[in-house]
C-alpha cells in the first residue's frame, strides 16, 4: 500500500538533490495502475460509508478492510495488509469506494478533486507531483506517445494490455482512456509535452521496420539534447551564482546547514534538564570576563549529550548580541567534522567571516601546526575586539578515534575573556580529557531521565509526529524506558510506537529493555520484510564504505553484488537476460523503513548516507560482519570504484532460477581519475585505496593506486598529502610491504614542502626515490619511470632532480617538525617523559612528544626570543629564560605557566661555549683553540687529560653524546654529521645534512634532534638506518664559490675554509663530498666561471692570477699572469659566445679573447681595459653581453653598464647592499639583479628599463641561472631537506 508515497518521495528527493532534470516522462496510452488509498480521514471515510446503503455489500467491505486509527490526529481510517483479506476483493472495493464517492459529490458533500483521488492512478500522482504542482519548467523533461491509427478490432487482441488499460475481464477500460485523455490536456495546457507519433506493426513495436527505428532514434535524440541542455543551463546558472566564491565557503555552508538541520532534530522534542543547562550557563557567565578552562559535558553513550549541547546552542543563539557568533560542530557526522584539520579550519573561517577577522592564508589551511596556532590567535582577537564567541564541540571522542595518537594540542588549556569553548565527550574517553579541565566546575555530568521528562519527551515527540498513544501502549513504552532512562533507548522506543494504530494489541508486543535491543529488534523485523541478504549487505556497503554511500552508489554496488540478486530472482527470472541491475522499488522500501536510523550528510557535493547512531553501526558490525564477508563486500566496494564493470563489461552470476550461468551487464558508471581536466572524481580518490587495502587486492592497489604517479598528484592536489599519508599509513597498518612503507616515509618526508607548494610533488618524489629503484623496482622503479616521463611531457617550466639529493626514505632523516614561524631555534631539551622542548627568537616554546612525533602543547608567554630551557629532573616541569628578563616555570603536562619573575635573568647578548660532559664515563668534550678539532678530555678529582682529538673540514658548530655515552656526534659548517668512538675516535659514520646552519643538538636513545638558526624546522634523525638507503649524491653546504656545468652533471666548488683547493662532484659517481677529485692551486681561489662549450674552467686567485683548467685534456692547466701590482681577481664574466672574457681587477676591468691554436685553448689579451677610480667600491659580480657591453655591481651596492665601444658607463640603479648576482636571458634581452639585501630587479637592456621588483623574507640571494627562458633563483636561506 505504499506505493504512491514511496514515488512522490523518490520524486521529492530527485527535486531535492539534482542539478539538471529532476522529473522525465515518457507518457504513453497506459493510465496506468490505480490504487486504493491507505489512508482515508475520519470524517470523508463516515461521509462514504454514509452514502451506502446499509447492509450492503458495499459497505461490508469498506467496513471489513478498513481500520479506524485514533492514534492519528486528527483519527484517519486505514488500509489492511493485503494478506488480511482475499486479495481479489480489491476490484470490488475500489468500486465500492469510488460509487460512495460519486454520491458524495453529486450531493455536493465533497470536491471533484476529494472524488477524484478514488479514480487516479500512480501515473497521475507522479505527473502533479513532479511537474503540474511545482511547474519547474527548468528541470522537466517531457514526451507522449501517440498511436494514431488504433483500430477498434486492435483493442481486442492481446498485445493490447501492454499498450493500453483494460480491465480484469480484458476489455477495453475506457474510463481510464477518459482520464488520461484528460491528463494529457492538462499537461498540455503547459505548452511542455512534445508528441510523438508511431503506427504499430503487428501490434509490437519491430526496431528493424524503418518508421520504428526512425521513431526510436528520434525519441532518443530528443530525450538526450533536453537533458543536456537542463544539465548545460542549470551548471551555468548555479556556476554563475557561485562564479565569485570560494570553492571552500560553499562547502563551509554546506557544513554549517548539515549542523543547524541535525541540531534543530535534536531540539524539536527536547525536554527537561532545566538544572545542567541553568549551571552551565551560570558559569559561563561567571567566567567571561576572565581566563578560563574549557567546560567538558561528559556521560555514558546514548544519555543525551548531543540533544543537550544542541539546545544550548540554540538558547545562546537568542542571549548573545550582533557582535556574538555560536559555532556548533556535531563531531563526526560529515567528513568535515571527522578529520581534527578540517574541524578547525572551518571554525577558523566561519569565525573569522561572521566577526570580520583576518582569514588564514593557504599555507597556514594546510598545516596542522599553523592552523592550532592561528587557531588560539584567533581566540585572541575575539576576546582582544570585545566580540563574544561560543564553540561547541559535541563528541570529542570522535575526533581522537580518528586521530591516532589522539591530539588534544589545539584545545587551548586557557580560554580568554568573551570566548566559551564547551566540549562533550563520553565516559570511556573522559580520563584523556583530564588535563584540559583541572576545575572540577567547569566538569558537568549528564544523569539519565526522569520519569516526568521522559513523559514530557513522548508528549512532545507524539505530538510533533501528528499521533499519539492509548493508555496501554504509552504504559507499555514507559515500562520499557524505565529499565534504561536513556533518552536514545526512549527515542528508539518512540520510532517504533509512532506507528502503532491505536486498534495495536500489547498483548504480543515485546519491546527491547535496551537502545541496543531495540536495535536488534528493528533488524530482525528488516529481515523478515526485505530478505535477510538484502538488509545485511546494504547495511554492511554503508557501515565499510569510508564516508558512506550516495543512493545511487548503494544501488550500484547492489546491483554488482551477486548474493543480493540471487535472492531478488530467486523464484523468478529478471525482466532480461543481458541487462541486470537490482530493482529500485526494493531498495526505496527499505529506505522508508530505514529512515530513522539513516542521516544524509554532504561530501563534494554528494549526498552520503551514514547511520544515525553509533550503536546502531556497531550492531550492524558484530551481527554480520565476519571476516571473510568483509573481505568480499570490500571487493564489491573495490570493483565498482575502480570501475571494473562498467562501460558493458558482463559480469557472471549464476541465479536459483536458471541452471547456467548469465553474463549481463549492470549499467554502473564508469570511474575515471577525473572527469574532466580540473574535475577530480573525488569519491573514488576517497573509497578505492580504502577498499583495496581492506580486500587484500595488494596487487592492483600497488599498481594503480600507489603506483601511479598520476594518482598520487591528482590526491595531492585535489585532498592534501595528509589524505595521501592517511591511505599509506592504512595501508602498512595492514601489510607488510617495504615498498609501501618507503613510500609512506617519502610522503612524510616531503610533507612539510608539499603543504606549502604542492607542485613540488614530482620533483621532490623522484630526488628521494631516484636512488632506491634498484632496491625496489617494482612499485618505488615504476614511480620514477613515470616521473621521467612526466618531465619529458611536463608543459610548463619545472626542476628536474639530476641526482636523489634528498633523504631519501628509511635512511637517516627520520622526520621534520614543524610549528615555528621563524627560524633561530635557540634551544632543544628532552625530558624524562620523552618530551621535546624547543623555544626560538619568537619567545615560543613547543613541548613534542617523542614517542609519536607529534606537538603537545604550544607554550606563549615570552614576548622576546628564548634564551635558555630546563627540565627539571623527573618532574613535568621545565623553566626558561628570555630576552624580555623574564624566567617562568611550566607544567609539561597541562601546558600552563606556573609562574613568571620578571627582571630574573640578564638579557645581554653572549656567545655560546661548545662544552659538553658525559657524566657517565666523566668526560668533556670541547674545542679550546682550534674551531675545526674537538677535543675530549677526562676528568678525574684531581685532574684533566686530553685523549682524544676529533679533526674536521670545517668549523664544528654542535657536539653531543649519544644516550649511553659510547659515542659522539657533531655538526659542522659543511652541514656533515659525523659519529665518532668515545673509546678510539674511529670516524664511525657520516650523514650529509644538506640544511642550514644547525645551532643545537639534541639526542634521545638513538635519535638525534637538530635546530637551525636559519630554518623554522626541527629535523629527527635516527643513527641506526639502512645504510643503502643514505643520500649518496652530496655536496659539502655553504659552499663559498660553486660553477655548475650545463648539463647538471658536473660541480666544481670549493669549500668553507679551504679556498686553495678545488674539489669536483659528478651526479654519477656521487658520495665525494670525504673522497673526491681535487685540484691544487697556489693561492686563494676567489671567483670561478666555467665556458660551458668549450669546456674551460677559470679560476681566479687572490695573486691576481688566473688558472684555466681544460676539462677535456686533464691534468693540463693554463696559467694568465697577473698584472704587475698583483691585484686580487674580484670577479669573471664570459660572454655567450665564449669567445671573450671580462676579468676584473682592483683597479680595473680587462677583456681577453678566448681562441685555440693546434686544437688547444689559448687566452690572448688583454684586448680592452676600462680603468676604476680610487673611490670606486670593487666590483662583485658582472656579465658580458654580446655587443661588447659590461654590465656589473659593486659591494657597494651600485649597478653600472660600461660600453666599450663609446667607452661611456652609465649607473642603472643602487640597491642598499652588496651585488651579489647578475645573470642575463636569452639573447641578452633582460638581466636578473640580485642583492644581500633580498631585493631581485628585472632589468630591459634595449632600451633600458626597469620592469620588475621583488623583495624577499631571507637572508641573501647568491646565485642565478636561467635555462631556456627560466629563472632558477638560489637563496642562502634554503631549507634543502
Amino acid at each position: 500500500h505504499l506505493t504512491i508515497e514511496l514515488c512522490i518521495k523518490e520524486i521529492e528527493s530527485c527535486q531535492r538533490i539534482s542539478d539538471g532534470p529532476t522529473f522525465i516522462a515518457l507518457l504513453g496510452n497506459q493510465y496506468g495502475h490505480r490504487p486504493i488509498p491507505r489512508l482515508i480521514p475520519e470524517t470523508e471515510f463516515e461521509l462514504l460509508i454514509s452514502k451506502l446503503p446499509k447492509a450492503s455489500e458495499s459497505l461490508k467491505l469498506l467496513n471489513q478492510w478498513f481500520s479506524k486509527d485514533s492514534n492519528s490526529v486528527p483519527p484517519t481510517y486505514i488500509l489492511k495488509p493485503i494478506t488480511a483479506h482475499y486479495p481479489h476483493y480489491k476490484s470490488r472495493l475500489l468500486q465500492a469506494l469510488r460509487t460512495a464517492a460519486q454520491q458524495a459529490e453529486r450531493d455536493g458533500d465533497i470536491s471533484v478533486d476529494q472524488k477524484h483521488k478514488f479514480f487516479k492512478s500512480v501515473l497521475e500522482y507522479e505527473m502533479e507531483h513532479g511537474f503540474l504542482k511545482t511547474q519547474k519548467d527548468a528541470s522537466v523533461v517531457l514526451f507522449f506517445r501517440e498511436l494514431p491509427r488504433l483500430s477498434k478490432r486492435n483493442y481486442k487482441k492481446n498485445f493490447a494490455k501492454f499498450l493500453l488499460d483494460v480491465t480484469a475481464d480484458g476489455l477495453l477500460d475506457t474510463e481510464a482512456r477518459e482520464l488520461l485523455a484528460d491528463l494529457k490536456q492538462r499537461i498540455c495546457n503547459t505548452g511542455h509535452l512534445q508528441p510523438l507519433c508511431m503506427e504499430l506493426s503487428k501490434g509490437a513495436m519491430d526496431p528493424s521496420r524503418k518508421e520504428h527505428k526512425e521513431y526510436l532514434g528520434k525519441l532518443c535524440e530528443q530525450v538526450t539534447s533536453q537533458m543536456k541542455e537542463l544539465i548545460s543551463r542549470n551548471t551555468l546558472q548555479t556556476s554563475g551564482t557561485c562564479s565569485t566564491e570560494d570553492p571552500g565557503w560553499s562547502l563551509l555552508k554546506q557544513e554549517i546547514f548539515h549542523h543547524a538541520v541535525l541540531s534543530e532534530e535534536k531540539c524539536s522534542v527536547f525536554k527537561g534538564r532545566d538544572s545542567i543547562l541553568g549551571k552551565i550557563c551560570i558559569d559561563m557567565w561567571e567566567s567571561s570576563n576572565v581566563c578560563h578552562e574549557p567546560f567538558l559535558v561528559h556521560g555514558p553513550s546514548g544519555v543525551g549529550k548531543t540533544a543537550l549541547l544542541c539546545k544550548l546552542a540554540q538558547e545562546m543563539r537568542g542571549v548573545v548580541d550582533h557582535r556574538g557568533v555560536v559555532v556548533l560542530r556535531l563531531l563526526g557526522t560529515s567528513p568535515l567534522s571527522s578529520d581534527l584539520d578540517s574541524v578547525l579550519r572551518g571554525v577558523c573561517l566561519q569565525v573569522c567571516g561572521a566577526l570580520g577577522l583576518q582569514f588564514p592564508y593557504p599555507h597556514i589551511s594546510n598545516t596542522h601546526e599553523e592552523l592550532v596556532r592561528f587557531f588560539h590567535s584567533m581566540l585572541e582577537d575575539v576576546s582582544k575586539q570585545g566580540d563574544t564567541l561560543l564553540l561547541i564541540l559535541d563528541s570529542l571522542d570522535q575526533l581522537l578515534e580518528a586521530n591516532k595518537p589522539p591530539q588534544l594540542d589545539w584545545i587551548p588549556k586557557v580560554i580568554p575573556p568573551n570566548v566559551q569553548i564547551v566540549l562533550s565527550i563520553s565516559d570511556d574517553c573522559v580520563e584523556k580529557c583530564k588535563s584540559l579541565v583541572s576545575a572540577e566546575p567547569n566538569v558537568f555530568g549528564v544523569e539519565p531521565l526522569t520519569d516526568d521528562q521522559g513523559k514530557d519527551i513522548i508528549d512532545a515527540y507524539m505530538s510533533a509526529a501528528g499521533r499519539k498513544l492509548t493508555s496501554e501502549q504509552l504504559g507499555t513504552v514507559l515500562n520499557s524506558f524505565q529499565q534504561s532512562r536513556s533518552p536514545l533507548h526512549l527515542k528508539l522506543l518512540l520510532d517504533t510506537a509512532k506507528q502503532w494504530p491505536s486498534y495495536t494489541s500489547m498483548s504480543n508486543v515485546r519491546l527491547g529493555t535496551s537502545a541496543q535491543e531495540v536495535m536488534t529488534q528493528f533488524v530482525e523485523t528488516l529481515e523478515e520484510n526485505h530478505g535477510k541478504k538484502l538488509v545485511s549487505h546494504a547495511l554492511c556497503f554503508i557501515l565499510l564504505s569510508r564516508n558512506g554511500l550516495s543512493e545511487a552508489e548503494l544501488q550500484d554496488v547492489l546491483s554488482l553484488d551477486n548474493d543480493v540478486l540471487a535472492e531478488m530472482y530467486k523464484y523468478w527470472l529478471p525482466p532480461s537476460h543481458t541487462l541486470l541491475r537490482f530493482p529500485r522499488l526494493h531498495w526505496s522500501r527499505l529506505r522508508h523503513d530505514l529512515r530513522a536510523h539513516l542521516m544524509e550528510r554532504w561530501e563534494g557535493g554528494v549526498i552520503l548516507l551514514g547511520f544515525t547512531h553509533r550503536q546502531f553501526a556497531e550492531l550492524v558490525r558484530k551481527r554480520y560482519l565476519s571476516r571473510d564477508m568483509k573481505a568480499d563486500m570490500h571487493n564489491i566496494l573495490a570493483e565498482y570504484f575502480s570501475g571494473q564493470w562498467s562501460q558493458g563489461q558482463l559480469r557472471p552470476i549464476l541465479l536459483p532460477s536458471l541452471s547456467t550461468l548469465l553474463n549481463a551487464d549492470r549499467k554502473v558508471p564508469p570511474q575515471p581519475l577525473r572527469f574532466t581536466g580540473e574535475v577530480a572524481n573525488i569519491r573514488k580518490l576517497n573509497e578505492l585505496p580504502y577498499h583495496l587495502a581492506h580486500a587484500g587486492k595488494w596487487e592492483e592497489l600497488c599498481q594503480s593506486v600507489l603506483g601511479s604517479l598520476d594518482w598520487l598528484c591528482c590526491k595531492t592536489l585535489q585532498c592534501g598529502v595528509s589524505c595521501v599519508i592517511r591511505d599509506l599509513s592504512l595501508c602498512t597498518d595492514l601489510t607488510d610491504c617495504p615498498e609501501i612503507q618507503m613510500l609512506k616515509e617519502t610522503f612524510l618526508l616531503l610533507k612539510p614542502s608539499l603543504d606549502f607548494n604542492p607542485s613540488l610533488l614530482v620533483t621532490e618524489l623522484f630526488s628521494r626515490l631516484q636512488c632506491l629503484t634498484d632496491l625496489y623496482p617494482s612499485m618505488i622503479g615504476q614511480l620514477c619511470s613515470q616521473c621521467v616521463d612526466w618531465f619529458g611531457s611536463y608543459t610548463d617550466p619545472v626542476l628536474v632532480p639530476k641526482s636523489s639529493f634528498f633523504q631519501a626514505p628509511g635512511g637517516p632523516l627520520k622526520s621534520t617538525l614543524t610549528g615555528f614561524t621563524r627560524g633561530d631555534i635557540k634551544e632543544l631539551n628532552i625530558g624524562f617523559r620523552e618530551l621535546l622542548v624547543a623555544g626560538s627568537e619568537e619567545g615560543l616554546i613547543i613541548v613534542w612528544s617523542l614517542n609519536h612525533l607529534q606537538t603537545l602543547h604550544n607554550l606563549s608567554g615570552h614576548t622576546a626570543g628564548v634564551l635558555s630551557l630546563k627540565l627539571m629532573d623527573k618532574t613535568n616541569h621545565c623553566l626558561s629564560t628570555g630576552l624580555d628578563g623574564t624566567l617562568r616555570k611550566w607544567c609539561l603536562i597541562s601546558g600552563q605557566q606556573i609562574f613568571c619573575i620578571t627582571d630574573a635573568v640578564s638579557v645581554q647578548t653572549h656567545t655560546p661555549t661548545h662544552v659538553h660532559m658525559i657524566e657517565e664515563r666523566k668526560i668533556i668534550i670541547t674545542n679550546p683553540r682550534c674551531d675545526r678539532t674537538l677535543c675530549v678530555f677526562l676528568v678525574t678529582l684531581t685532574s684533566m687529560q686530553k685523549v682524544l682529538d676529533l679533526h674536521h673540514d670545517a668549523s664544528v658548530l654542535c657536539a653531543v653524546s649519544s644516550s649511553e655515552g659510547s659515542e659522539i656526534i657533531t655538526i659542522d659548517l659543511v652541514a656533515l654529521f659525523k659519529v665518532w668512538s668515545v673509546t678510539t675516535g674511529a670516524l664511525l659514520d657520516w650523514i650529509g645534512v644538506m640544511d642550514s646552519a644547525v645551532a643545537s643538538l639534541a639526542v634521545h636513545q638513538r635519535t638525534i634532534i637538530s635546530a637551525s638558526v636559519i630554518a623554522n624546522q626541527l629535523k629527527v634523525w635516527q643513527l641506526d638506518y639502512n645504510t643503502k638507503h643514505r643520500s649518496k649524491t652530496f655536496i659539502p653546504a655553504y659552499c663559498p664559490l660553486v660553477a655548475l656545468s650545463k648539463d647538471g652533471d658536473t660541480v666544481f666548488y670549493v669549500k668553507e675554509g679551504d679556498e686553495t683547493e678545488i674539489f669536483t662532484w659528478s651526479c654519477s659517481e656521487g658520495e665525494t663530498c670525504l673522497r673526491s677529485d681535487s685540484m691544487d692551486v697556489s693561492s686563494e681561489v676567489c671567483c670561478m666561471e666555467l665556458a660551458q662549450q668549450k669546456r674551460l674552467l677559470f679560476c681566479g686567485l687572490r695573486t691576481g692570477t688566473i688558472l684555466i683548467y681544460p676539462l677535456d685534456l686533464a691534468p693540463e692547466t693554463l696559467c694568465l699572469p697577473p698584472p704587475e701590482n698583483l691585484p686580487t681577481v674580484r670577479s669573471m664574466a664570459i660572454s655567450p659566445r665564449e669567445d671573450r672574457m671580462a676579468v676584473a681587477y682592483e683597479d680595473a676591468v680587462c677583456i681577453f679573447e678566448i681562441t685555440s691554436r693546434d686544437s688547444f685553448p689559448c687566452v690572448d689579451g688583454p684586448l680592452e681595459r676600462y680603468s676604476l677610480c680610487l673611490l670606486h667600491s670593487p666590483i662583485s659580480t658582472m656579465a658580458l653581453l654580446y655587443d661588447s657591453r659590461l654590465l656589473y655591481g659593486t659591494f657597494g651596492g651600485e649597478v653600472v653598464i660600461y660600453d666599450f665601444k663609446s667607452a661611456t658607463a652609465a649607473e642603472l640603479d643602487h640597491h642598499g647592499a652588496a651585488i651579489t648576482c647578475i645573470t642575463m636571458s636569452n639573447w641578452d634581452a633582460q638581466a636578473l639583479i640580485g642583492s644581500q639585501d633580498c631585493v631581485q630587479k628585472l632589468w630591459n637592456l634595449s632600451p633600458v628599463l626597469l620592469n620588475h621588483t621583488m623583495e624577499y623574507k631571507v637572508r641573501t640571494i647568491i646565485i642565478f641561472y636561467v635555462y631556456n627562458s627560466v629563472l632558477l633563483t638560489s637563496v642562502f636561506a634554503a631549507d634543502l631537506q
